[in-house]
């Protein structure tokens, strides 16, 4: 069935991204790099931090955790169906540059990883906040984010439909199991929570060798470990004045920028390495950046 799916000229040939591109210059060519940059991982490793630290801690696990799990499971699906990416050779000129500029050499290309995070990503966003303007905002920003990657050749249409209907998927399981354990969450053990995340994550790395898994198994399990050690223990302010957040971003960006580099350039490049790095960047988040903002007096004066 899939074989079949895949053999679909219309949704998986060059021409039909020829067909689609609109040839409006330079300026619209890096219009559309600045969406696609809206799907890369540093947007998110930049805005998920600054939410949590200075705004919303809560809603930053919410839609942090979206992402997340959304990146694992793209993660799933590309090594599941393995799927090549456009052919620049068969693409016009004009694309055919921006394709080979762009096209990332490892990585299959269905779903669309930029597409599927997107969704989950945005459509939470608009979810937890209840307002009729974050869901156009949220529609537009994907909207673009997908059409970016046909613009720029790096997918074909088919795997931005797949990344679409995939996120719609991941984004209601999530937000139905995230529903149910908000619900529940003063009935479980916290104990048992903590070694859920530490443990679970960690076996399926270690057993589950999925394309690029390392990285968002690592991460996840250092994010929700670090947001259970933080509820109830460490008592630091998101909202500030601006000094104070400022002064939070500097010190929280230091030392995630630090763990993502320095730990990269000290140890062998591995997976396992990956694993702990992205781990350490998890738990830094949402726990020993918010530790280091409670213990220091000029961070815990609130926002008037």
């Amino acid at each position: 069935m899939m074989e079949t799916f895949f053999a679909n000229g219309f949704l998986f040939g060059e021409e039909t991204l020829n067909q689609i591109h609109l040839f409006l210059g330079s300026w619209f060519d890096w219009t559309m790099v600045g969406f696609t940059t809206m799907g890369n991982e540093i947007f998110y490793i930049m805005f998920i931090p600054i939410v949590f630290w200075c705004y919303d801690k809560v809603f930053a696990a919410r839609v942090g955790g979206a992402f997340l799990i959304g990146v694992l499971f793209n993660s799933f699906f590309k090594d599941l169906f393995t799927n090549p990416r456009p052919n620049p050779e068969l693409m016009a000129p004009g694309i055919r540059e921006l394709a080979i500029r762009y096209i990332p050499q490892d990585s299959p290309g269905f779903p669309s990883g930029h597409t599927q995070n997107a969704v989950v990503f945005w459509g939470a966003i608009a979810w937890y906040l209840k307002k009729k303007q974050a869901f156009l905002i949220a529609g537009a920003i994907i909207a673009l984010i997908a059409y970016s990657r046909l613009y720029l050749g790096v997918h074909f249409l088919g795997d931005v439909l797949g990344g679409f209907v995939f996120g719609v998927i991941v984004l209601a399981a999530y937000l139905f199991s995230t529903a149910w354990i908000e619900k529940n969450y003063g009935l479980l053990n916290q104990a048992a929570l903590l070694v859920i995340v530490l443990l679970v994550p960690y076996l399926l790395f270690k057993f589950l060798h999925v394309y690029d898994a390392d990285k968002s198994l690592g991460v996840l399990s250092g994010f929700l470990a670090g947001y259970i050690l933080e509820k109830g223990r460490v008592d630091f302010v998101p909202r500030n004045k601006l000094i104070p957040t400022i002064t939070k971003l500097i010190i929280g960006f230091s030392g995630l920028f630090l763990i993502k580099s320095g730990v990269k350039a000290l140890l062998p490049h591995m997976a396992a390495v990956d694993y702990f790095r992205y781990w350490l960047i998890g738990i830094w988040i949402t726990f020993f950046a918010p530790y280091l903002f409670s213990k220091l007096p000029s961070l815990r004066t609130q926002e008037e």
